[in-house]
């Protein structure tokens, strides 16, 4: 792979950005030479056939702006599955990759669509030779459209190891070589498979061609309900820091080192924290090797005792493991074994939280209202009955106007609702057609954000009178009659 690739840069270490790490990145802006960004996160799905997609301007030129290199590393064209990716979204792709010049790029040996729905989450692909075709032709195709290098991801996976498939750094290695595509080397997606009772992080490393390997990805976790969960919620853990002492060393060609942490877990792990967490991370940097790849050992080819006999095919796959994964019955014989896996439940679980965060994220009033005003309790009951009924969404601004559509059936009589959430469709709608909105009010509204956002509810309505905000496209709620100043916008949030 160096000499299909000698001219990509040493970057040196970073992390994933999110808007609230950003004072850390002032603060000591010489521990980041590398943000890490995911794009899809910046972008709003518009149901416009012309323009299905629109990222923001804005939010790149702020990204460019912030200390080190930029990396761009997907998060809607995942790899590992048979749905091929939209052009509208590899057009967007290609915009950011150029605007940030960024060397390469990553995506996720995973699937998160079937060719019937989303899954809203990322899944484990089908590890045997047809999936390795399946992913190889994904992984070619995504390269064809791009600019720039690709290195997929090793994924995090919570089902049991099966006698019908392929070990796990098998399969990585041999789609990678059939690709001839780098490795992001996902150490904590690695660590919690083996806590979990999958592949260790040595035989898996045994079994990959380490010159493949661009850039390392450093997280924290914990456990739930007995499984360790690959959650990005902090300190890395002592021993896998230990393994990777042990394994930079072995990498010719790594590039990069980013530490990931999720948004919500920014204000409990704090800037300190993310300080720590960097320092370690120079100290693994000042390990990598300068050894030419021959000097390096080799991975160990996997090679089956058996023939393995597959007994689904990738799309079947897909199809029986999404369906679990968003509540529906098993209906067919693969679905019903996959039924008995205790992961199923656990990937449920997480897929339901991440699309109660999408929601959250651009229906913020709207939901600390319900919250407030029926309990937490029955708030999470309504979202359950919601996934019960409607399918996952890709983004966060499809999934919030889909729970906004079954607001509206509920028909709800919470003092507020309706205004609330008119408000925040039309922040939303904005956002796809960058047309201004006027939203008027029959009383003073401003009494009643300031206490959403302290977390209280106002007794009563503020004083009366016809009230307006205006949402423009640029971010800002223009509101004389109420001194509102800029408000930043939701964006969905992976």
């Amino acid at each position: 792979m160096a000499e299909s690739y000698p001219s990509l840069p040493e970057l040196g270490v970073g992390i994933t950005h999110s808007a609230l790490i950003e004072p850390a990145l002032e603060q000591w802006p010489d521990l980041f030479d590398v943000i890490e960004f995911e794009p899809q996160t910046s972008w709003i799905e518009t149901r416009d056939g012309a323009e299905p997609y629109r990222a923001s301007d804005l939010v790149l030129d702020h990204i460019i702006k912030l200390p080190g290199q930029k990396l761009v590393h997907s998060i809607g064209v995942p790899v590992g599955g048979t749905v091929r990716p939209q052009p509208a979204q590899l057009a967007l792709l290609r915009r950011t990759i150029a605007k940030f010049d960024a060397p390469w790029v990553s995506e996720h040996l995973n699937f998160n669509r079937t060719q019937e729905f989303s899954t809203g989450f990322f899944l484990p692909p089908r590890q045997t030779l047809q999936g390795v075709e399946t992913a190889t032709t994904s992984i070619r195709d995504l390269q064809a459209a791009l600019p720039v290098p690709i290195a997929v991801e090793t994924g995090v996976n919570y089902l049991r190891p099966r006698p019908d498939e392929m070990p796990d750094g098998a399969f990585v290695a041999t789609v990678t070589e059939r690709a001839n595509c780098g490795i992001l080397l996902d150490l904590h997606n690695l660590f919690t498979n083996s806590v979990n009772g999958r592949q260790s992080v040595e035989e898996f490393i045994t079994q990959l061609p380490l010159e493949r390997v661009w850039e390392i990805h450093l997280a924290g976790g914990f456990e739930m309900e007995g499984f360790w969960l690959d959650a990005h919620s902090g300190a890395i853990p002592d021993t896998l820091l230990s393994i990777a002492r042990e394994i930079v060393p072995t990498l010719p060609n790594l590039k990069a080192i980013v530490f990931e942490l999720f948004p919500s877990f920014v204000p409990g792990f704090g800037f300190d924290g993310i300080r720590t967490e960097m320092e370690k991370l120079h100290d693994l940097w000042e390990l990598r090797s300068g050894a030419p790849p021959d000097k390096v050992r080799i991975h160990r080819a996997w090679e089956s005792g058996a023939k393995i006999e597959e007994c689904a095919s990738p799309a079947i796959w897909e199809r029986a493991l999404g369906s679990l994964v968003i509540g529906r019955k098993p209906d067919d014989e693969v679905a019903r074994e996959l039924a008995t896996d205790p992961g199923v439940a656990v990937i449920n679980h997480l897929a339901c939280e991440f699309r109660a965060s999408m929601i959250v994220s651009m229906l913020r009033l709207t939901s600390r209202l319900l919250m407030l005003a029926l309990g937490p309790d029955t708030f999470r009951a309504m979202l359950e009955e919601f996934w019960s009924k409607t399918p996952p969404q890709l983004f966060a601004s499809s999934e919030a106007e889909a729970f906004a559509a079954y607001l509206d059936a509920l028909d709800l009589k919470v003092p507020q609702l309706t205004k609330i959430l008119e408000f925040e469709r039309a922040v939303m709608a904005t956002l796809m057609d960058d047309s201004p909105r006027v939203v008027a009010f029959d009383f003073d509204p401003l009494p009643l954000f300031r206490g959403l956002a302290e977390g209280r509810l106002k007794e009563k309505a503020g004083r009366l009178g016809r009230f307006e905000i205006e949402v423009t496209g640029d971010g800002l709620l223009n509101a004389p009659n109420l001194g509102l100043g800029p408000l930043q916008q939701a964006v969905p949030h992976h």
